[in-house]
């Protein structure tokens, strides 16, 4: 319980636990890394004076040798460093295709430079504003580089939507072009961007094909990964 409660109290510190979960979630893991932390050292000084009052009694109290396997996932945490998720994600799971949004959307003011918006939202104007309010506005988007076979002019910006945890991640994806240079997948990028009308509405294509495109204004690569990378449907 002790050690549980000391990684989970390095990913918390570190920032790496936004890798497996959402950032509001950090409140809740702060609470059980410290019962996981101060339950180990309760049961440690517990089982120390039992032992050293009735050494017998001890000796039989303990479990069985086979129980520090459960240490095992705990040394993977150790040895291979955590990482968000991925192109390699990407590929195994549907992308998001935004459902019917309420309309009106609320104006852009696009009048100090390019607007920052979430993915999510880039996506759900593109495909549902009825007044095109994204025509003509740059929009400054982040995300990771996903190369993709069916989309060979550019790349496709992906960000993760996430509910809870990693494991409910969908991507959000973008195609972008006029990108100017190729890019490894996993990079990430802030992206200043124009959005590409379709020649005909979304919603008279198959849902397959309803894939929302942008041109690049410009393209800056991040180094550092970020510490909270998906985004949140609340």
């Amino acid at each position: 319980m002790f050690f549980a409660g000391a990684m989970l109290a390095r990913l918390i510190v570190s920032g790496g636990f936004g890798w497996f979960v959402q950032q509001r979630m950090k409140w809740p893991l702060i609470i059980a890394a410290a019962a996981l932390i101060l339950f180990g050292l309760v049961e440690v000084i517990v089982s120390w004076r039992e032992e050293s009052d009735t050494p017998d009694t001890a000796g039989r109290s303990r479990g069985p040798l086979v129980g520090w396997l459960l240490a095992l996932p705990l040394l993977v945490l150790v040895s291979v460093s955590p990482t968000a998720l991925g192109a390699a994600a990407a590929d195994r799971v549907d992308a998001y295709t935004p459902t019917e949004a309420e309309n009106p959307f609320e104006p852009i003011d696009a009048s100090d430079g390019p607007v920052e918006m979430r993915v999510l939202d880039f996506l759900d104007r593109a495909m549902w504003d009825e007044e095109r309010s994204l025509e003509e506005v740059t929009v400054r988007l982040e995300g990771l580089v996903v190369n993709d076979e069916d989309h060979t002019a550019g790349f496709t910006l992906t960000r993760f939507l996430v509910s809870c945890c990693a494991a409910d991640g969908i991507p959000l994806q973008v195609d972008l072009y006029d990108v100017g240079r190729t890019f490894e997948d996993d990079t990430w990028v802030i992206a200043d961007v124009r959005w590409i009308p379709p020649d005909i509405p979304y919603t008279d294509m198959p849902s397959a094909e309803r894939r929302i495109a942008a041109k690049v204004v410009s393209l800056t690569e991040v180094p550092d990964a970020r510490k909270d990378p998906y985004e949140s449907p609340y």
